[in-house]
């Protein structure tokens, strides 16, 4: 060990036999007369800083994957599929669901490792995993809303028959049992006079709907079709019935009403109508929602229904990048 005076050289000399480096180098003290004008080396250890990098694929990835899979969960949910393959359709949704639950697993495995890199740099699985789970959630939401609220009413009008023409003098209701919409003769409309409601905590309102015969033609014996709604109508004086489109000159169909579980107090108040007006209702009785072109309508349900799944999909392509970037400022700052 050199004294304070002491300076130091570094000596170098030939490999030794089965060295692999090139030359062995040695660090000797210098006396003071030796250190006389010679260089002062000090080897000093300097911390080099790290340098932060953007993962370019993941901030891809995790702006893609939750994204198509919020596509794939939304748009079972709300196509033909979900109707004609009920059980089938869960089960794939259902699958959807391994893909955040694999990258949770994953993301076990490397806490679980100290060996692993993410101990070390920046770590994507953890924040995807978060939004893949997200993005499930949110398609299983959207998809369930725009179901039940347009597309199933859609489905269920578009399977089954629509027929036009029909005159209620010469129809009867047993012949549109599987009929999804009726479209009848110019000459036909609601009798407001013949308006009726049921109460039950709510107005069920009913009105026969006829066509009308020639000069002093004789009235139906039956009514059989009869337009139908909830707190729309009023059987008192002056009597009005605002279920449906009543105003609209050109309504002149209406679609079955599809709610079976208020079909029991609309015939209620068929019964209350026969009794007050002394008419005969028939006994296969159609229950409609009185409407103007009944094709139309059903067509506007399957538009307005895949301009809400287009809407969600940009919305949810925003949203995506915005998580993404949150995330890129949450590794580069915390």
């Amino acid at each position: 060990q050199a004294d304070s005076s002491s300076k130091w050289r570094i000596e170098t000399s030939p490999p030794t036999s089965g060295s692999v480096f090139p030359c062995q180098v040695r660090i000797a003290a210098m006396q003071p007369a030796e250190a006389y004008g010679a260089l002062d080396f000090r080897l000093e250890a300097k911390a080099v800083p790290r340098r932060w990098r953007l993962n370019r694929i993941a901030m891809i990835e995790a702006v893609l994957v939750p994204w198509v899979l919020f596509i794939v969960v939304a748009w079972l949910l709300t196509s033909s599929v979900h109707y004609n393959h009920t059980w089938g359709t869960w089960g794939l949704v259902g699958a959807c669901l391994l893909l955040p639950m694999g990258l949770w697993l994953r993301v076990i495995q490397q806490r679980e490792d100290p060996r692993d890199l993410s101990h070390y740099e920046p770590n994507w699985f953890q924040f995807l995993a978060v939004v893949c789970l997200i993005a499930w959630t949110a398609g299983m939401a959207f998809g369930l809303y725009n179901w039940f609220s347009i597309m199933e009413p859609y489905y269920e009008n578009a399977t089954l028959a629509l027929i036009s023409n029909v005159s209620t003098r010469s129809s009867r209701g047993g012949q549109f049992i599987d009929v999804a919409a009726l479209e009848f003769t110019p000459s036909t409309d609601v009798n407001e006079s013949l308006t009726m409601a049921y109460k039950d905590g709510r107005s069920y309102c009913v009105a026969p709907i006829t066509t009308a015969g020639p000069p002093k033609a004789a009235p139906p014996a039956f009514y059989e079709f009869w337009a139908v709604g909830v707190d729309c109508c009023s059987p008192f004086e002056p009597k009005v019935f605002m279920c449906g489109e009543p105003n609209d000159d050109e309504a002149r169909g209406g679609f079955r009403w599809t709610d079976s579980s208020q079909i029991p107090n609309f015939r209620k108040a068929i019964q209350q109508a026969q009794e007050e007006y002394k008419i005969r209702a028939g006994e296969n009785l159609i229950f409609l929602h009185w409407t103007g072109d009944p094709v139309a309508k059903i067509n506007e349900k399957s538009l307005q229904g895949w301009a809400n799944f287009r809407l969600a999909v940009a919305v949810y392509l925003a949203l995506s990048i915005v998580l993404m970037l949150l995330e890129v400022g949450h590794q580069k700052y915390s």
